[in-house]
């Protein structure tokens, strides 16, 4: 089977791009081929999204189509979405990129140091093995 994650009613998406980026929804209805109706608990609102803007899951809550946005917070507290999805892979990388775009000049300056100081420790212990071999 090819694909995995399809768009269909009830699957939690994650918003890579544009005002709301970062934040979790629920796909609650299909508008054409390229748009969809998106709901979620955490000041996502009600709002038509690009399919290009969003990051299927492997979550998926039952809820009917364009149902009201009180039933999609209660399906998604009842199945523990959030929980769900803060273990995701998605997530965690998005919250790397963000604490790393968060650094500060000085701290970006030690991580490059310590990654220096690694590097050159393997690249020591590389060479002994060559020349041991």
């Amino acid at each position: 089977m090819l694909y995995k994650r399809y768009i269909e009613i009830g699957r939690v998406c994650f918003i890579r791009l544009g005002d709301d980026i970062g934040k979790s929804g629920v796909i609650v209805d299909l508008v054409d081929q390229k748009h969809l109706l998106v709901d979620g608990p955490d000041g996502i609102g009600r709002k038509v999204v690009r399919l290009n803007q969003v990051a299927l899951t492997d979550i998926k809550i039952n809820i009917p189509r364009g149902c009201k946005t009180k039933t999609v917070r209660t399906a998604m507290a009842k199945e523990g979405v959030e929980a769900k999805l803060a273990a995701t892979s998605l997530v965690k990388k998005f919250a790397a990129k963000n604490a790393k775009a968060q650094l500060g000049d000085f701290a970006r300056f030690k991580n490059r140091v310590a990654k220096t100081a690694s590097n050159r420790k393997i690249r020591s212990t590389v060479r002994k093995l060559k020349k041991s071999s």
